[in-house]
């Protein structure tokens, strides 16, 4: 049995940066800061982290509440951001013809390992009809330190199906260096893809067990988690 944890950002699509522009949107209309997310770090972190480091760098001290207010907002702007053209904003090569075959076997169960809210990742997978691929998953939601979320995805994936993970292979798959870095306490093993930020050298840095440049062979991709 095989549980793939799949990042979404950088992994599986790019948004054209519509989660940027409607974070900007709710931090602004929070707070009044304008361009409070220009310079805070995106790439492979947690939306609460994100938020919390907006804070910081414009040295406000959020009160009790701020940050589901954040998050409400950013939300809603995302759904419309994430409709509107751009250049940019496409699912990866060779994301959907993996995932259909992947879905197809048996013994493999896919889920998500993302930064993103819950439903930040359902509108952006949505988007790209990609959101019924995935029956269970870890979120920022569930803790803004992305290196706690795999025990919370395996434990999602135990109640969703009534196996214990215990004796599986575990794969998060990601295209950043804390993708990887949050595989290692667990024994999992980790795919980096170099689709978003980083190039292969640096995920090979990483120590992510196989690096890929895209996930356009699905052949290779297959052999790689059926022969682990």
């Amino acid at each position: 049995m095989k549980i793939l944890l799949f990042d979404i950002d950088g992994t599986l699509l790019l948004t054209g940066g519509s989660g940027a522009r409607a974070m900007t949107r709710a931090f602004y209309e929070l707070f009044g800061v304008e361009n409070g997310l220009q310079g805070i770090t995106l790439s492979g972190m947690t939306d609460p982290i994100i938020f919390r480091n907006a804070c910081i760098q414009a040295g406000i001290e959020p009160e009790e509440n701020a940050h589901e207010q954040f998050k409400r907002l950013y939300l809603t702007y995302l759904k419309e951001e994430i409709s509107k053209d751009h250049s940019q904003k496409r699912m990866l090569p060779g994301v959907k013809p993996l995932l259909q075959q992947l879905s197809q076997k048996p013994d493999i169960h896919l889920g998500l390992l993302t930064g993103n809210y819950q439903e930040g990742a359902r509108i952006k997978l949505s988007h790209f009809d990609l959101d019924h691929f995935f029956g269970f998953g870890a979120y920022g939601d569930d803790h803004a330190d992305r290196n706690r979320l795999v025990p919370v995805a395996l434990q999602r994936f135990t109640e969703k199906t009534g196996f214990p993970p215990n004796g599986s292979t575990v794969w998060v798959i990601g295209d950043t260096p804390r993708d990887v870095a949050c595989a290692k306490p667990y024994g999992a093993k980790t795919l980096a893809v170099a689709t978003g930020h980083y190039d292969e050298k640096s995920l090979q840095n990483a120590e992510a067990d196989v690096v890929v440049s895209d996930l356009a062979d699905t052949e290779k991709i297959l052999t790689v988690f059926e022969n682990s």
